[in-house]
């Protein structure tokens, strides 16, 4: 499955990532063992928003980042890096990357990555059918909305608008999302 939209004057890729039989119940063992090492950053209508752990603690989210990369280079025409510490002289001190965990009735709001990134993409860990509809929005046009599966990965230009509708299954979601960045790096706001 590979779909290339174009949508809101920008374009979307959707794919299964290769191999995600293998390497997405190792990923999800491993942010399972490390629960207690999760870094929270901010809360969201009662939910924690972007749960982050160190590259060491979850060595396996190298795979689909570095193939959502050499995707975008080839589908996209957008060159990136991948970072798996944080910016370097950026108050963020999270890697660019991040863990989603939605239980059922939560949702992830209305918001875009447009100040730093090139290119974003999130991949499913764990969902079922119900589990909540990745969306895209933008003035005068129809949401565009697209359904989890494990092993599943969106790529997407960071000026777009997007956010999760409800869980509504009775199992909690899980995704890796993450951002990856032009060359040179970008420079710190004053």
């Amino acid at each position: 499955m590979l779909k290339v939209r174009d949508w809101g004057g920008g374009k979307l890729v959707e794919t299964e990532v290769p191999e995600w039989e293998r390497w997405v119940p190792e990923l999800r063992n491993q942010f399972e063992r490390n629960q207690t090492r999760l870094v929270k950053s901010h809360k969201i209508g009662g939910r924690w928003e972007n749960l982050y752990l160190d590259i060491d603690l979850v060595p396996s989210v190298r795979e689909p980042i570095r193939f959502a990369r050499d995707l975008g280079k080839e589908l996209l025409q957008v060159a990136s890096l991948v970072l798996f510490d944080a910016l370097p002289e950026f108050s963020n001190p999270h890697p660019p990357f991040w863990f989603n965990f939605a239980q059922s009735g939560e949702s992830t709001g209305l918001h875009d990555h447009s100040r730093l990134s090139a290119l974003c993409g999130v991949v499913y860990l764990d969902c079922e059918k119900q589990s909540g509809n990745l969306f895209f929005r933008k003035d005068g046009e129809k949401d565009l909305q697209i359904a989890p599966s494990v092993g599943k990965m969106v790529l997407f230009e960071p000026w777009m608008r997007h956010g999760v509708k409800i869980n509504l299954s009775e199992r909690p979601r899980l995704s890796l999302a993450f951002n990856l960045f032009s060359f040179p790096l970008p420079m710190p706001p004053d």
